[in-house]
């Protein structure tokens, strides 16, 4: 069916001239969230003891800007002026939920690798960037009448599956991955995962009322431009709300400011301790010995001991106890998986590995893995294990 534009101009004026002073409003809070955005960006990419984890938040916060220049783009209708940028920055909306994922990962794990099978990750990014391509080479014209229908009523007899999907399939999408990151933390990462909960469900919540919203305004017939006022401030209010709490992020990592702001230490000499450091821990072993103390691995490397420290605390976000102590978690979750329960018994095994005593074992096997030892071996053999093991 054919669209006129004629009418749809003229409705899209109607809409705006009513909703003047709150289209004003809120260009104002869209900019200005917009400047927040990007120095919280700029303080997080600064933020080196972070680590890798830095770039994945930086990434988030990013990708929500841009759809937030989205909407500014209909709020000043600049979009009439240039309907070529319509939906430029869409297939990066696919980027949130992975990225979000790879943050809450890689935030308490100094050594986060992505790897090829994380390349599956960009598949709906890939397959809406080429969707994007085929609408960008439409003419000009083509634009102009989408742009319109944008600002006009829509009908709600015309509402389709489809349109839902259009509208809220990366939200879909960011909503599964912020499960996932909460799944996640509950398995692996106790030490952080109150306030990294605590976003990730406001990332949920943000998400679920942006799709009931956002349906409520397709089944209602909304113009798009009174749902994009609407929709905007919900996310720009989710903006502020990740900045501030970057705030609490730092303040979680031991970044240990005070402590070694006078330190002579170069960054170039820290990566070289840290690669000593966990060479010499690698080579020889050293976990193994339950007497090891930071002085021991000192001498080993020719390194001043509270420099080793301040490797650990602000290079890889641990202490001398954890760092070991993950070391000894991996070899005895090896041996534990390789029948080493024939010849020992679970005690055994973490005083094999370096630990001094059953409880100290116990405690460090369920802080690396959320599992008991006596779980790590139920999953594999699929069966209970003999009660003098539990």
């Amino acid at each position: 069916m054919a669209i006129n534009t004629g009418l749809l101009s003229s409705q899209g004026l109607v809409i705006m001239d009513s909703l003047g002073t709150s289209s004003f409003i809120l260009t104002f809070l869209l900019g200005g969230t917009i400047l927040i955005g990007s120095f919280v960006i700029v303080i997080l990419l600064r933020s080196k003891a972070l680590g890798i984890s830095r770039f994945f938040l930086a990434g988030v916060l990013f990708f929500l800007i841009l759809h937030l220049d989205t909407f500014l783009l209909f709020t000043t209708q600049f979009i009439r002026k240039y309907p070529h940028l319509l939906g430029v920055s869409f297939p990066t909306l696919f980027l949130i939920g992975p990225t979000y994922y790879f943050f809450v990962k890689s935030f308490n794990n100094p050594r986060f690798t992505l790897s090829r099978m994380d390349l599956l990750h960009l598949l709906p990014f890939l397959a809406m960037t080429g969707f994007q391509i085929y609408f960008y080479l439409k003419p000009l014209a083509y634009k102009r009448q989408v742009v319109e229908y944008y600002y006009s009523y829509l009908p709600s007899n015309d509402f389709s599956i489809g349109d839902w999907l259009n509208a809220n399939l990366y939200m879909v999408l960011i909503a599964s991955y912020t499960f996932a990151s909460i799944y996640y933390l509950n398995r692996h990462d106790k030490k952080n995962s109150v306030l990294l909960k605590r976003i990730s469900k406001v990332l949920i919540v943000v998400s679920t009322l942006y799709m009931v919203l956002q349906t409520g305004f397709i089944v209602q017939g909304t113009s798009a431009i009174i749902s994009e006022i609407v929709l905007a401030s919900l996310l720009a209010i989710t903006i502020l709300l990740l900045g501030y709490w970057v705030v609490d992020i730092r303040a979680l990592a031991p970044l240990a400011k005070g402590k070694y702001e006078t330190s002579p230490l170069t960054q170039k000499e820290s990566t070289t301790i840290q690669q000593n450091l966990v060479d010499k821990i690698n080579e020889e072993q050293l976990y193994l010995n339950p007497k090891l103390k930071i002085n021991d691995i000192a001498r080993a490397i020719h390194t001043p001991s509270h420099h080793i420290s301040q490797v650990l605390n602000r290079n890889m976000h641990t202490n001398f106890y954890d760092f070991i102590n993950e070391y000894r978690i991996i070899e005895a979750k090896k041996m534990l998986l390789n029948g080493a329960l024939k010849k020992l018994s679970i005690q055994a095994i973490g005083l094999e590995c370096g630990f001094n005593n059953k409880t100290s074992f116990y405690r460090a096997f369920k802080k690396f893995t959320g599992k008991t030892p006596s779980e790590v071996i139920k999953e594999k053999a699929g069966s209970d294990l003999p009660a003098d093991y539990k």
